[in-house]
């Protein structure tokens, strides 16, 4: 009897791997090298397929076949499954990034089970290894059939290795979508050869697994950012991890349009819009679109391996773009920033070059004129920014913030009646880091909240402790930023924390540095009246230095203005006379006053006299650990 075989599977599974490489090919996909062994394994894939089920074809037919191309077909077949396999491992090492291992001897190692299949494919029509032909029953397996599994199945084993001693380097998507591929093609390949012969399953338990990677791995959608057709900045990202980890030199130049916010907000949305698009079609005529990315919607990236006249790139780009584009008969113009880095200042890591682009796409929000071209000034710059983050993290985290005391006096007791409380950091990487540092750095990352919490818990902590109350401490000043005013609840966690430690809200002040809007942010004026309602007081910190509106601090309940250093200084110099104004501007207003910035002991003298509450500054005390506070409260407390 002839040996039979059951095709439906494998006509299915060929269909479907068809129609999957039309779909990809149709679309745009990266230009990586993992895009480009997935392709080889999915063409393989289906090679394979289409080989298996003429092969079998054949052989079910053997007779009417000559016995010189069943041998051509059938050595074809296997020698097919051995390089899908192959290739099927090497898109593994794309994966796990480890792709650098072709390139190095190990790799002639790992290719011998693959030679060893390829010969003993060639050879079996003389050896009968895989396969052989009976005069009465036809094809028949061969005693090296089940060698040569093994052969197959050691580069899966091989690929299983690498993806768990990688498994920290891939996202968890890519780890369960490559766990699997591996059990649907050892599902597969079980099942036909222990319970089903005669069932052609292997192939179409691959193509399900190399669905599943499509899907979850290799769709081109995943990178394409819809509204623009470019690619995404996922996909810049991914990009960007090719060229830095192949060592290939590149050519990086981001393009921010920094007014595209502005230009949303006076022409509209579907304008900017429409201008935005003309933009983008300028930069697409200049640079292929397999290089382009959308990083933001405000910021674009050239990456390309190729290398080009950058100077010359800017200088068109930008007197294009800030030429203005005609939409609906209103010209818009685009305000242009590019940031460029130079391959020769990247040192190969992804982290540290995408930490070096943030920071100059940071310091075009801070709005920084010109471009800006890395240099070795500017990746410190950024360097130490980082570092700066991390150990404002590790200090959040392990609560480390340490807690300082600036000494207020007042000139009438000449006495310490309050005391400002200020945060210190001390990381053994960077050593001290100014507060105007990591403040900086919390107010942009968000970590204000969490940090501000931490300083309110150690005060009410210190204030439990030693009881400065009972030294003629009145109040200790702790500073809070708008953004933790504007958080819901932040007055009633504050009420919580005092209450736990069984601190009263009336001997606290909180300083805020800005005065917020009352009309846009009700929630931070909610904030300051139920604190100032159980007792808190509320001062106005660094009058002087900034904006704030004297309406503002009529409306909320603000008790205490400080004056800020630069302005007390700036009397004294003989550069502004506007200081005794302000604080009879103030007194009028029944306000409580502080200066800040007393160094001497006749600023002390004259400044005394101008009807101020307070005094703050070097001349009284510098910022003193808390060992230091205390004892200077014992020496000179009532």
């Amino acid at each position: 009897m002839d040996l039979k075989w059951n095709f439906d599977f494998e006509i299915a599974a060929l269909a479907f791997e068809v129609v999957l490489l039309i779909f990809y090919f149709a679309k745009r996909h990266l230009p990586t090298k993992q895009n480009r062994y997935f392709i080889l394994a999915m063409v393989s894939g289906c090679i394979s397929t289409f080989m298996d089920m003429l092969s079998a074809l054949m052989d079910v037919y053997w007779r009417n076949v000559p016995m010189e191309l069943l041998h051509l077909v059938n050595i074809l077949y296997f020698m097919c499954i051995a390089t899908n396999v192959l290739l099927l491992f090497i898109y593994v090492l794309s994966v796990t990034n480890q792709l650098d291992v072709v390139r190095t001897p190990l790799f002639l190692v790992y290719c011998i089970p693959y030679l060893l299949s390829v010969i003993m494919s060639l050879a079996t029509p003389y050896t009968g290894a895989l396969y052989y032909f009976d005069s009465v029953k036809g094809y028949l397996h061969g005693p090296a059939g089940s060698t040569n599994y093994i052969l197959n199945a050691f580069y899966l084993v091989l690929a299983a290795v690498y993806v768990v001693v990688y498994r920290k380097r891939i996202s968890r998507l890519h780890l369960y979508s490559l766990v699997s591929l591996f059990v649907l093609l050892c599902t597969g390949s079980v099942l036909q050869a222990l319970f089903f012969p005669w069932v052609l399953l292997t192939n179409a338990f691959s193509c399900f697994a190399i669905c599943i990677v499509y899907l979850s791995l290799q769709n081109p959608d995943l990178y394409i950012d819809k509204e623009t057709g470019l690619f995404n900045r996922d996909g810049y990202i991914e990009y960007l991890k090719e060229l830095i980890g192949s060592g290939a030199e590149y050519s990086f130049m981001a393009i921010c349009l920094d007014n595209y916010r502005s230009v949303r907000t006076v022409f509209g949305e579907d304008k900017a819009y429409k201008a935005l698009q003309e933009a983008i079609s300028y930069v697409r005529k200049n640079y292929s679109d397999d290089h382009i990315f959308r990083y933001s919607d405000d910021t674009y990236v050239v990456l390309t391996p190729e290398k080009y006249d950058v100077e010359q790139a800017m200088e068109y780009g930008r007197k294009r773009l800030e030429g203005g584009f005609m939409v609906d008969g209103e010209q818009i113009k685009f305000s242009v920033v590019f940031i460029v880095m130079p391959y020769d200042m990247m040192d190969g890591d992804l982290k540290r070059t995408q930490n070096i682009f943030d920071y100059s796409l940071k310091s075009v929000a801070d709005g920084v004129k010109g471009n800006i071209i890395v240099d070795e000034e500017l990746i410190l710059s950024s360097r130490r920014r980082n570092d700066i983050e991390i150990a404002l993290e590790k200090a959040i985290e392990r609560r480390s913030v340490q807690i300082y005391f600036m000494p207020i006096f007042s000139p009438i007791t000449d006495k310490m009646e309050r005391v400002e409380v200020l945060a210190r950091i001390f990381d053994k990487k960077v050593g001290f880091i100014p507060p105007r540092e990591f403040i900086s750095e919390a107010e942009k990352n968000g970590s204000i909240i969490s940090l501000g919490r931490h300083i309110f818990e150690k005060t009410c902590e210190f204030i439990k402790d030693q009881e400065p109350g009972s030294y003629g401490v009145g109040r200790i000043s702790v500073n809070l930023s708008a953004m933790q005013l504007m958080q819901e609840g932040m007055a009633e966690e504050f009420i919580r924390i005092s209450n736990k430690n069984d601190v009263s809200m009336e001997s606290i002040s909180f300083d805020i540095a800005e005065v917020i809007d009352t009309d846009k942010d009700r929630i931070a004026e909610r904030n300051m009246k139920k604190l100032a309602e159980v007792g808190a007081e509320f001062a106005l910190n660094g009058y002087g230095s900034g904006y704030s509106s004297l309406e503002n601090i009529m409306k909320l309940p603000i008790s205490m203005v400080k004056i800020d250093r630069a302005l007390v200084l700036s009397y004294f110099e003989k550069d502004s006379q506007l200081l005794p104004d302000v604080i009879e501007m103030f007194r009028n207003q029944n306000l409580k006053i502080v200066l800040v910035g007393v160094e001497t002991k006749d600023m002390a003298r004259r400044l005394s006299v101008m009807g101020c509450d307070y005094l703050q500054g070097y001349f009284y005390s510098r910022t003193l650990p808390a060992r230091d506070f205390v004892a200077l409260m014992k020496r000179t407390g009532r």
